[in-house]
């Protein structure tokens, strides 16, 4: 990202006058329709369902902002209780870089007139290279002053993570300690073929945890059932459609069977399709079951005093077939999937369970704690581990081959930043920018609106890419494409947009003398302060405005309610294309949001000692968004109870090599400076960083995952005298739950068995009789 110097304070003002006015505006209209009608469905979306509501919610009375303050006064245990852990995890990391910004703007007040005070060597300086250490010449002493301010902030901001470590570990045990079946129940992965039947993993565990064991759910390869099922939710869809076209039509609909070039009567072809699976679903789950029980029968030979009983090495479920297949239905050895998902009646089983070695091959009986039932994504539970790390490592090298192509984009789009590389391309605009300068300004903008673009576009992409590494449940697949996302933003908003750009404006520098590349990125980045102050101050005014707005969504339920059918009261509820009702927003996506404050962050620590003045803007930004996201979350997303909190890990490293990152940059500017005492403090600096990680790691991490045993025998014992209310069905899977037939719902108002039938029909009255005899 190139720089004119002259034009740095333009620049920002430009955006400063653009985009702060567009939030505050959009503020304002926003405070003055959201009331209105139908915006309440928009904008107060969880008083759509009691379950969701609370406190804040259900006074949506509020007046022109009166919401901010009570909105602001809402504990973290509070929001923890309505809207989950992922939530409070979100919040607090906001807080975090307000509170790190604000140390930057402390600091500020020392090094503003340290810069302000040097002896400039040119008398045209930007106001904005004059308090920033870019403005220094070669051994000046006031070099001093920006380390002292790295250290200050680096010391500042491990103190403030290992803090946030322990209110999450707080938090996460509380979450752990839940009276709920997520608390108590396990997945086991890779689990060996002598253990793949309910009976076998049941007498294994019971061995390990006498009379601990309340439910034990074996994944079995159902895909051809799977598909019916599917398939009888298509036409029972299909069937609702064709009753309230006949209501609404007088006449009963046909149906061009495709397969046959025939025309048939709807309501009649589909109930008959309806019945028959109806009829046929049993029988397959009934023939699974009988598997299973065969399966069981043959292995029950093999007892536990067998060595092999925990390995793969052998066992019977290579022997031939005993029994006759049904049609589409795996071999015995091909029946049972290497998931299982274990509920045990106390917590002290379930915790004791994810930290016991269980076999002494590093590949097998992988257990974990179970996720949501309702996040699992069943199709992935078949995967061994080899299967698992392969498509990982295929996923990986073609994410470091995106972002390498994404580098052509980002070059395109940072050389907007640079005035004098424009002319360079395009001669004539010379002659433009003469005849109006305003328009100079003006193109200087498309630079961070193109960064901002770019980083909407990333989630797209990435998420496809991690929905197929074979991830266990949908918070894994959030969590992969959190770190993807996040190593994005710091090569392609940091470091390309700094290094492409620079690259391009010295080629023939670069290509005479390689060496000047070093000196050239020591040169370019403080100088890039400006360009990412109004990256800044872009996703300040205008990112939060839409998030406010709800703009994206809103966009989309337009298309839906233009698009989607929504002739039943089962279509108009129902997702289609991925789109929803705007009524309908769903849980915040964590994972699309964070990677920005992560970035954030990045600039914070990095520009904080060389050009202090971010620091403010980054504030502006971290505070706007934490009374953007309280909103959202508090009256707008659905709450995520039953998250687990999985994004602090990976946030945590990605500050502290946002830290080191920082450092290290500062390192090499002061060796371009030449400024041999500070380069040693600063080299220092990093090793002490690592340190306090390193001391961070060996403390924290462990300690989040588990609830510590002694905690589970206190409240095992309290909840001693109550019984279990976990189903045993809650972590089977649905396909194998889907024996009660199905049955088209329509209106109360349509008069099914009435519309437009012959006399013989008139006398039927029951639903499932005219299904069966129409």
């Amino acid at each position: 990202m190139g720089t004119d110097i002259t034009s740095n304070s333009e620049h920002v003002l430009t955006s400063i006058k653009i985009y702060f006015p567009v939030f505050l505006g959009a503020v304002v209209l926003y405070e003055l329709v959201r009331q209105q009608g139908s915006f309440q469905r928009l904008y107060a979306c969880r008083n759509r369902a009691a379950t969701w509501t609370n406190p804040l919610v259900a006074k949506e009375s509020f007046g022109f902002g009166q919401w901010i303050v009570p909105a602001f006064r809402i504990s973290d245990d509070e929001i923890f209780d309505v809207c989950g852990l992922d939530a409070v995890v979100h919040l607090r990391f906001i807080r975090l870089g307000l509170k790190v910004a604000g140390c930057g703007i402390l600091l500020s007040t020392v090094l503003f007139p340290v810069y302000a005070t040097a002896q400039w060597t040119s008398l045209d300086v930007d106001i904005l290279d004059s308090i920033s250490l870019n403005i220094l010449g070669a051994n000046d002493h006031r070099f001093w002053a920006a380390v002292s301010a790295m250290a200050v902030i680096s010391a500042y901001t491990m103190q403030l993570l290992r803090s946030e470590y322990k209110a999450f570990i707080s938090r996460r045990h509380q979450f752990l300690s839940k009276y709920d079946v997520q608390q108590y129940s396990i997945v086991i992965r890779d689990v060996p073929k002598q253990l793949q039947t309910q009976d076998n993993l049941t007498t294994y565990l019971d061995i390990l945890f006498p009379d601990s064991v309340h439910a034990v759910a074996v994944v079995i390869e159902c895909s051809q059932l799977e598909k019916l099922v599917a398939k009888r939710e298509r036409y029972r869809n299909k069937l609702e459609r064709a009753l309230v076209q006949c209501h609404t039509s007088g006449q009963r609909p046909l149906h061009l069977v495709k397969s046959r070039g025939t025309t048939v009567d709807a309501i009649s072809y589909f109930g008959h399709k309806l019945d028959q699976l109806n009829l046929r679903i049993p029988i397959e789950i009934d023939t699974i079951e009988t598997q299973q029980r065969s399966l069981c029968d043959l292995m029950a030979q093999f007892t536990f005093d067998n060595p092999s009983y925990a390995s793969e090495n052998g066992g019977p479920t290579t022997a031939v077939n005993p029994f006759p297949l049904g049609r589409g239905i795996a071999k015995p050895s091909q029946l049972m999937r290497c998931t299982a998902f274990v509920t045990f009646r106390t917590l002290l089983s379930a915790h004791m369970a994810q930290q016991l070695l269980q076999t002494s091959k590093p590949s097998q009986m992988l257990i974990s704690a179970a996720p949501p039932a309702h996040h699992i994504l069943w199709e992935n539970l078949g995967m061994s581990i080899h299967v698992r790390r392969t498509l990982q490592l295929v996923t990986r090298y073609v994410t470091i081959a995106l972002v390498v192509f994404w580098t052509i984009p980002t070059t395109i789009v940072t050389s907007f930043s640079s005035v004098t590389t424009l002319k360079k391309l395009i001669p004539n605009l010379d002659n433009a920018f003469a005849a109006h300068p305003w328009l100079e300004n003006l193109v200087l903008q498309l630079a961070p609106l193109g960064l901002v673009v770019m980083t909407a576009l990333a989630p797209v992409v990435f998420m496809l890419i991690s929905r197929r590494e074979g991830h266990e449940s949908e918070p894994h697949v959030q969590m992969s494409l959190f770190k993807k996302l996040g190593y994005f933003q710091f090569i392609q908003i940091f470091a390309v947009s700094v290094i492409v750009g620079s690259v391009f404006d010295s080629l023939a520098a670069v290509l005479q003398n390689p060496v000047n590349l070093i000196t050239m990125l020591a040169k370019a980045i403080p100088a890039q302060a400006a360009n990412f102050m109004s990256f800044l101050v872009v996703k300040s005014g205008l990112n939060l405005a839409l998030e406010l707005w709800r703009v994206g969504p809103v966009l989309l339920g337009v298309v839906y309610s233009v698009c989607a059918p929504r002739l039943t009261k089962r279509e108009r509820q129902s997702p289609w294309c991925g789109m929803h009702p705007p009524s309908e927003p769903g849980a915040l996506r964590h994972s699309q949001v964070l990677p920005d404050y992560v970035l954030a962050m990045l600039l914070t620590l990095t520009f904080c000692p060389m050009s202090p003045l971010l620091c403010y803007f980054a504030a502006v930004y971290f505070a706007l968004s934490e009374l953007v996201y309280r909103r959202q979350l508090l009256f707008v997303y659905d709450p995520e109870l039953k998250s687990t909190g999985l994004l602090w890990h990976p946030l945590y490293n990605f500050v502290v090599c946002a830290l080191i990152v920082a450092q290290l940059t500062l390192l090499g500017v002061l060796i371009l400076k030449q400024a041999p005492g500070p380069i040693v403090a600063a080299a220092l600096l990093p090793f002490f960083t690592l340190l306090a990680h390193f001391h961070i790691l060996q403390l924290y991490p462990r300690t989040s995952m588990y609830l510590p045993l002694l905690d589970c025998v206190r409240i095992d014992t309290a909840r001693r005298q109550s019984d279990i209310p976990f189903s045993k069905q809650t972590y089977v899977q649905p396909a194998l739950l889907s024996r009660p037939p199905l049955e088209p719902q329509v209106d109360e108002s349509i008069n099914v068995t009435g519309a437009n039938l012959t006399a013989q029909e008139h006398s039927i009255t029951d639903m499932s009789v005219y299904l069966l005899s129409d």
